[in-house]
């Protein structure tokens, strides 16, 4: 029987991010014989209507639905992805028979409680460029699915899941990035993405990235990474951002990336910007990633403290902090420190150290976020979780019904008080460098998700990282 996969991007966020998980699968799905439609409603006007139509031209064996966010991470906003998603299954439901399998970012944060939550036949935890055509093969060929690595199954009553195989990213097929339109994600939401690598080694306590993607850092190709990139940009996106965890760990990779793109002389067709550690990220690094075309930098700095940087559980240090300042300066990269604060141990002295050093090192602009999204299976979890959560000090959010925590829940240090958006803003004293997030103080909303300012600059031609554009309209620039 054919084999044939329809895969649908419903990610209702705005600006749009273009879905590059699915140009990757595709890719993946025909070097294993399979062939991938796309159905992105995004772009729909009439979810119900593009669906029907859809379904009334295609048959699939199998239909997959990528979860890129459960919610926006952010204690200010608490918005949730997950209803929008149940509601996509449930729509996906009325229109095919097909069996339907949830993956993405976002789902391998909380598979097994994820499948139960949004009632898919299936879910793919970790990579599911293998997996995928695996489960599909299996499906149009009537076997048993139940031995492909990462599946989250329901089998006599219980949900169960099969351990993750971290794939080789090397041998992945180039994918050519044509199956995605990301052409129209570049024109309305502003930039395109890249990955050169998957997975995360690092020991920062609140973050889900080593469970969703891995706890080994898998390379990709240079070559191939600069490849793909030379492929977005013949097809005018050229502007773009890195989907790494960080771009600078390993070192030696960043620069053999930045190398290949010397090499193709991208840094004259593209710009770009990425996620960095402060820890690793030296004078020849800085200088390579200036002549690839790298424009701008966003460094999880987290913190101005170095007992809270510990208590994070971040390698760097404040030191740190100063030299990459210095370097970005001197090669004439914008840059901007993200602030996670609140964290076990916080206090009001130890966030006034934070913003002062901020304001002394004087980055393009700082990020505050009030509050850690507190995730399964990390160490934050296991430090403040206990049941029943309505009773752990220091837990806001969903406290009621929430033992997965699929449902927005933070951790705010008890020390630092209930009113810590108005403290926050009040030793910000108007500074417009920094991103707030109390969004009664009268500065940006740092808050993405349906950000109007953001996809108005965006329809007025700015283009790049988000802050950046923030960056360039409050300084009265003209679109990079």
């Amino acid at each position: 029987m054919p084999c044939s996969v329809t895969l649908v991007n419903a990610n209702e966020m705005r600006p749009a991010v273009g879905p590059i998980a699915l140009d990757y699968l595709a890719a993946a799905l025909e070097t294993a014989g399979c062939r991938p439609d796309l159905l992105d409603l995004t772009w729909a006007h009439d979810e119900e209507a593009a669906v029907r139509a859809h379904f009334a031209d295609h048959q699939p064996s199998l239909v997959g639905l990528t979860l890129r966010n459960t919610d926006d991470c952010y204690m200010a906003g608490r918005y949730s992805c997950l209803p929008h998603a149940r509601d996509t299954v449930a729509l996906l439901r009325r229109h095919t028979g097909a069996p339907i399998v949830i993956g993405g970012c976002g789902y391998s944060v909380m598979a097994a409680s994820l499948l139960e939550e949004l009632g898919a036949d299936y879910g793919i935890a970790g990579d599911g460029e293998q997996a995928l055509g695996q489960l599909a093969r299996a499906i149009a060929g009537g076997e048993s699915p139940c031995s492909v690595a990462g599946l989250v199954w329901r089998e006599e009553g219980r949900v169960r899941c099969n351990p993750p195989k971290p794939a080789d990213m090397a041998a992945f097929p180039l994918s050519g990035r044509h199956f995605v339109d990301n052409a129209r994600y570049w024109r309305e939401g502003g930039q395109g993405g890249f990955e050169t690598k998957r997975g995360c080694d690092r020991a920062c306590i609140y973050c889900a990235d080593p469970v969703a993607k891995g706890r080994r850092i898998r390379l990709r190709n240079p070559n191939n990474v600069a490849e793909e990139v030379a492929n977005l940009a013949a097809q005018g996106v050229v502007h773009l951002h890195t989907c790494d965890s960080e771009f600078n760990v390993p070192h030696d990779h960043a620069l053999a990336v930045c190398a290949a793109f010397l090499q193709r002389r991208l840094g004259h067709r593209v710009q770009w910007w990425a996620y960095c550690a402060p820890a690793g990220f030296d004078e020849e690094l800085a200088e390579s990633m200036k002549r690839a075309g790298c424009v701008g930098i966003d460094f999880g700095a987290d913190h101005g403290c170095d007992e809270m940087l510990a208590s994070l559980g971040r390698e760097h240090r404040v030191e740190d902090l100063e030299c990459v300042a210095r370097l970005c300066r001197q090669v004439g990269i914008v840059f901007m420190f993200d602030l996670l604060l609140g964290a076990p141990g916080e206090t009001r002295e130890t966030i006034r150290e934070t913003l002062e050093l901020m304001k002394r090192l004087e980055p393009s602009r700082v990020g505050i976020s009030a509050g850690l999204r507190v995730y399964p299976d990390t160490p934050l979890a296991a430090k403040v979780i206990r049941r029943p959560l309505d009773r752990q000090p220091g837990l806001l959010g969903e406290v009621e019904r929430n033992d997965g925590l699929t449902k927005p829940i933070f951790y705010l240090s008890p020390a630092v008080g209930p009113e810590i958006s108005g403290y926050i803003a009040d030793l910000v004293g108007g500074d417009e460098r920094f991103f707030c997030p109390d969004p009664t103080s009268g500065l940006t909303d740092y808050n993405y998700r349906e950000n109007r300012r953001l996809v108005e600059a965006i329809k007025a031609g700015h283009r790049g990282a988000y802050w950046d554009v923030l960056r360039r309209l409050q300084e009265g620039l003209p679109p990079a």
